[in-house]
This record gives C-alpha cells, sequence and structure tokens, in this order.
C-alpha cells in the first residue's frame, strides 16, 4: 500500500508542478514522477541519514536526468511523443537533458525526499524518526508522532 501511496503523491504532485509552470502536462509525466519518487525513497531506505541532505538531492537529480535522457531518447526515435524541449535552454544536450534542469530537479528530489519520508513516518508508522543533515553541525528532524 506504501508503494501505491507515494506512487500516486509523486504522479499527482510531477502534473500539479508541471502544470503550474508550463500550463500542461502528459501522463506519462506523471508516471515518471510517481516512479521518480518511488526511487528516491528506496535510495533513501539504503544509505544513511547521515548523508548530507543535498549529497541525496544531487543523487535524486542524476537519477531524474537519466529517466529524461531514456524518455527524451526515445521521443528523438519517435517511440514516445515529444513532451519538452530543451533546445534553447544552456547546456542542453539534444534538446532532451540540460544542466538548468538538472540543477532544478536537486531541490525537487530534496522535497520529494521530505515527502516520502512524512508520509512513511506519519502515515504508515515507520521508525526511525526521520532526520537530515544540512551542514556537519547543523540537522533538521522532524516533529515527533503526536506532539
Amino acid at each position: 500500500m506504501k508503494n501505491v501511496v507515494l506512487f500516486l503523491v509523486g504522479f499527482c504532485g510531477y502534473i500539479t508542478i508541471e502544470c503550474l509552470f508550463r500550463g500542461y502536462s502528459f501522463a506519462l509525466m506523471g508516471v515518471c514522477g510517481g516512479i521518480a519518487i518511488l526511487i528516491l525513497d528506496k535510495i533513501n531506505d539504503r544509505i544513511s541519514w547521515d548523508l548530507n541532505l543535498f549529497l541525496q538531492g544531487m543523487i535524486g537529480a542524476v537519477i531524474i536526468t537519466l529517466m529524461e535522457l531514456i524518455i527524451g531518447s526515445l521521443s528523438l526515435l519517435g517511440i514516445l511523443p515529444a513532451m519538452w524541449s530543451y533546445v534553447n535552454m544552456p547546456f542542453n544536450f539534444m534538446g532532451i537533458i540540460c544542466l538548468p534542469f538538472t540543477i532544478a530537479w536537486v531541490f525537487l528530489s530534496i522535497f520529494a525526499i521530505f515527502v516520502a519520508d512524512a508520509i512513511n513516518y506519519y502515515v504508515f508508522d515507520e521508525e526511525p524518526r526521520p532526520y537530515y543533515h544540512i551542514t556537519k553541525n547543523l540537522v533538521l528532524r522532524f516533529k515527533r508522532k503526536g506532539h
């Protein structure tokens, strides 16, 4: 059930973000958002929570950029419809990935990690209580349940 909830949150969340910024989206982009939050959650389950949050966001950005590369390549081959073009963006590769959006994916990944951890902790009662290393001495923790 947890994976279904996370997938739906990623699906709806990504489509909402894209509609707010572009005015439209594609169902396949929602599927990518759902898959991305599941992958980020699984990685977050495997790595130490002591890993710097920004580094976790960078890992997420690489994953999302690879997803863009695969889907964008399939659209260039005519297998999938063209859903975006980064041709006019700086530092783009074949118009299907670009550095500015990879940087944006860092922050979207951090947000997705927070959302997934909040769902896991508050909805599905998974322990331990999530925490994040922002700097060596600064740790952000979720509020305890019931407080």
